[in-house]
């Protein structure tokens, strides 16, 4: 029963200037990373006493998924991450875009739209005032018909924010699809190696 856990393929979707790679540092210095190539890692960790092996998949659009992607069962959440001060990143998201990414890759899973400052996270001063408000991250979620918004402005604070909302929905799904499988496996969550997100 030691490597009794759940899996969850999350995919991370953001440009170069997303700076995806402060959500990537936080998992690695909270999770265990049991492996990383190119771009997918994968993180073994506890949530709420329940083991979980989270392997994310990055790309920078929708339509960059590629057939070694395409070999995944599911991919259980994404998470779209823009820079505040790229207004061009945030145009480029459109529900038709969202709607084919779903219909190619019978995605039913939890969506979430992050804004990034990455000038206040490393307490630098910005070149220019943000391009992106809160109000516009907040209309572009209800356009694309997200589930979750964020504004990383913390990463610590901010990041913990993003993973507890979307462990909670996969762990409340989990739950509902095999209750007697959930108990198991969270009972048995001691014996597993990982850190605790």
């Amino acid at each position: 029963m030691k490597d009794f856990h759940f899996s969850l393929n999350l995919g991370l979707i953001g440009t170069d200037d997303s700076r995806i790679d402060i959500i990537l540092d936080y998992l690695k210095e909270k999770t265990k990373l049991s492996s990383s190539e190119d771009s997918i890692s994968e993180f073994q960790f506890i949530y709420e006493k329940v083991p979980l092996k989270m392997k994310i998949y990055q790309f920078k659009h929708f339509e960059d998924l590629t057939d070694d992607i395409r070999q995944l069962k599911k991919l259980d959440a994404i998470i779209v991450v823009v820079n505040l001060y790229n207004d061009q990143a945030i145009s480029k998201l459109t529900l038709n875009k969202y709607k084919e990414f779903c219909d190619n890759f019978m995605f039913n899973g939890i969506a979430a739209l992050v804004g990034i400052d990455p000038y206040l996270i490393e307490q630098k001063n910005p070149p220019a005032s943000r391009n992106i408000n809160e109000f516009v991250l907040i209309q572009k979620t209800k356009e694309l018909k997200f589930h979750y918004c964020f504004k990383i402005q913390n990463s610590q604070k901010d990041i913990a924010d993003i993973f507890n909302k979307i462990l909670n929905y996969v762990n409340l799904k989990l739950e509902f699809i095999n209750p007697e499988m959930f108990e198991r496996v969270k009972t048995n969550g001691k014996d597993f190696v990982g850190k605790c997100l």
